[in-house]
């Protein structure tokens, strides 16, 4: 989707166009801003995370080509699709357990090698936008403390990408959005989503700290909490991870007034 002249005009026509545009820009301000915040990025300073980052896209390259190439062209639509939605659960892993900032770089480096023609489309950059939203939910509810929360996180990151960027792609191409179009252009919807999501369900949480170690978004534990002089049994902040706390709040004290013990009126 280029950004022509017309688009800008037409944004301040359409109300769903500008609306779907502002939350387009504030969803992905947000989640790539929080990951930064985390400095989720750090983890590419060290060379095994790289390796892991382009390993998981090449693994979604080759199952993109056994898809293309072991499933025939004459099989239902929905196995098709799901075969194809394989290819993705190694990019949603890698979101997850690094962050925004991370799901980003591989989107990205994935585009490239599906783009159909010279340079990416719109479904890959609708991916790439739902793999930043995804490393972003995965701060909480994390998949490295529940199981459920990995397959959750990406059908939410799925519904709020085609909730924002894909209403406005469609209204920008369509000139209107519709539940059965943004349905059929999400091409992963039901079917195709739900087993995608159903493999990250088998990947457990102590699997994320084997594989991918040193995360930014990885939840503080009891016993990082402690070591840090606070009490063990404090409630632990969900959105705290193991690098990046909240600052506590300081309190100050509240001063009495001193008031003249003497009356004025007598």
């Amino acid at each position: 989707m280029g950004l022509e002249p017309q688009f800008w005009h037409r944004i301040t026509d359409d109300p769903i166009l500008f609306y779907s545009a502002c939350a387009t820009v504030l969803l992905g301000l947000f989640a790539l801003g929080t990951g930064l915040a985390r400095g989720d990025f750090l983890v590419l300073t060290r060379p095994r995370s790289v390796l892991r980052v382009l390993g998981a896209v090449i693994s979604g390259f080759l199952l993109l080509l056994l898809a293309d190439n072991l499933v025939p062209a004459t099989a239902p639509a929905w196995v098709i699709g799901s075969a194809a939605a394989t290819s993705r659960v190694p990019l949603y892993v890698i979101a997850l357990a690094f962050g925004p900032s991370v799901g980003l770089l591989a989107g990205a480096l994935f585009a490239a090698a599906t783009a159909g023609g010279v340079f990416p489309g719109m479904t890959e950059t609708l991916f790439t936008f739902e793999l930043i939203v995804l490393g972003w939910l995965a701060i909480y509810p994390s998949p490295r403390v529940a199981r459920w929360a990995g397959p959750f996180d990406v059908i939410m990151a799925h519904v709020l990408t085609w909730g924002t960027a894909g209403i406005l792609w469609l209204t920008y191409q369509e000139g209107g959005v519709s539940v059965g179009s943004l349905l059929s252009a999400s091409a992963q919807w039901p079917a195709e989503l739900l087993v995608a999501a159903g493999i990250t369900y088998l990947v457990a949480p102590r699997w994320y700290a084997v594989a991918f170690p040193h995360s930014r978004v990885e939840p503080e534990s009891q016993t990082q909490l402690a070591s840090t002089g606070r009490r063990a049994n404090e409630q632990l902040d969900v959105f705290a991870t193991r690098d990046w706390h909240p600052k506590e709040r300081q309190h100050t004290e509240l001063v009495t007034p001193r008031f003249r013990s003497d009356d004025p009126n007598s």
